[in-house]
């Protein structure tokens, strides 16, 4: 049964019943899955640390290799972009603890200037229909006048390896939905070089393959003809091993191998978690939404997307690619972690339930640089709600 996350705002009392649990002492989680939530999960381990006495070891492989990890009994918990459909143990949930853009990163000598694509577009360069970066679709659509949403921030305290320090966070309403403070319009002219666009792509099991392909099969399905699917190569809308596509579409495993690819290729474009493009020193670009107007890929459109979204009795969402929201980037979406209602060790439910309690309320705070949403209102009630399962 799918309800609305707005249905959940009430359960916000929830929040009572779901205290950090008791400390259990020094017990060693091992998970394991997709390489979206891993520039989070490595920044906050030794704040969970320091704060439970407990810890983990993270191995980012993918999405598929965390979802057959899970069932194979290898992770105490693991984390999947897409859900898990039929998990081989019955007390298995998702718990949508992170959320955060997939960008669009590029690779385009000359141009200094963030660039602006629609769905469309996005659509059309990645099915290989578009194939220079000259091409009159891509030019037309970065010299005109667009509309892009600022977001206000505040200003909050937290610790950090024992220090109290001060970060920006973007300021939400009572709703836990980002407050737009202003619509920046502008012109933009942008002098694309004619070079070739290569195409990167993850060639594991991916869920952020899954999560950027139902996104193009949703909004440009007239290019993307396909559903979306983790195997890039399963849901791409042509044959993939045509001769004209010979170097032009290239394949690595995993978004730590995908964006470093791209940054070694002029030309290229590929798709992943934003903490990515900035490790490699590369631009991302802005995406057009149902509203018309540019969003670029930040944890506040991704809540503005999210606050449309259903919830499915698993623990999973069903994302609203129909939204009007004008603040959206509906390229955005929330990880899932992995976890068992009935862990046969106790200590070890106790610690996985404590690590997902602070993961929902200190990591993204902690680390905002990420780019990882931090989730308020009815999203985390409902987050509230899954975690209180975990025994």
């Amino acid at each position: 049964m799918k309800k609305s996350l707005a249905v959940f705002a009430s359960a916000a009392i929830l929040s009572s019943l779901v205290a950090a649990p008791a400390q259990a002492k020094d017990v060693k989680l091992t998970g394991g899955g997709a390489t979206f939530a891993a520039p989070l999960l490595d920044k906050c381990k030794g704040e969970f640390a320091t704060a439970t006495g407990d810890s983990y070891t993270y191995a980012s492989l993918g999405s598929g290799a965390g979802r057959s990890g899970w069932d194979k009994g290898d992770y105490d918990f693991a984390w999947t972009d897409t859900p898990h459909a039929a998990p081989k143990d019955a007390n298995t949930i998702h718990v949508p603890v992170v959320a955060a853009p997939v960008a669009v990163i590029y690779n385009v000598p000359g141009v200094d200037e963030q660039v602006n694509l629609s769905p469309d577009l996005i659509a059309g360069i990645f099915a290989r229909k578009i194939t220079m970066w000259n091409d009159p679709l891509i030019k037309k659509e970065n010299n005109k006048t667009i509309k892009t949403p600022v977001f206000k921030t505040q200003k909050i305290k937290t610790k950090v390896k024992g220090k109290t320090v001060t970060k920006t966070v973007i300021a939400v309403d009572k709703k836990g939905q980002p407050v737009v403070g202003s619509y920046k319009t502008e012109t933009v002219e942008i002098d694309f070089p004619k070079l070739p666009i290569v195409v990167v792509y993850r060639s594991d099991s991916s869920g952020t393959s899954g999560v950027f392909t139902n996104f193009l099969a949703a909004m440009a399905p007239s290019i993307w003809t396909k559903p979306g699917n983790n195997d890039f190569t399963a849901t791409f809308p042509g044959q993939i091993n045509d001769a004209a596509n010979f170097g032009a579409l290239q394949g690595a495993k995993g978004s730590e191998q995908t964006v470093p690819l791209t940054a070694r290729i002029a030309g290229a474009i590929t798709y992943a978690e934003s903490a990515y493009a900035k490790q490699n020193n590369l631009p991302v670009a802005k995406v057009k939404n149902n509203a018309g107007n540019y969003v670029a890929p930040t944890a506040a459109g991704v809540s503005a997307f999210l606050g449309s979204a259903t919830t499915n009795a698993n623990g999973s969402l069903t994302l609203d690619y129909k939204t009007t929201n004008p603040a959206a980037y509906e390229l955005g979406t929330t990880s899932y972690a992995l976890v068992s209602t009935a862990y046969k060790d106790a200590a070890k439910g106790a610690a996985v339930k404590g690590l997902m309690t602070y993961v929902l309320n200190e990591c993204a705070k902690k680390f905002p640089e990420t780019e990882f949403a931090v989730i308020e209102g009815p999203l985390k009630a409902f987050n509230e709600a899954q975690i209180a399962k975990i025994k």
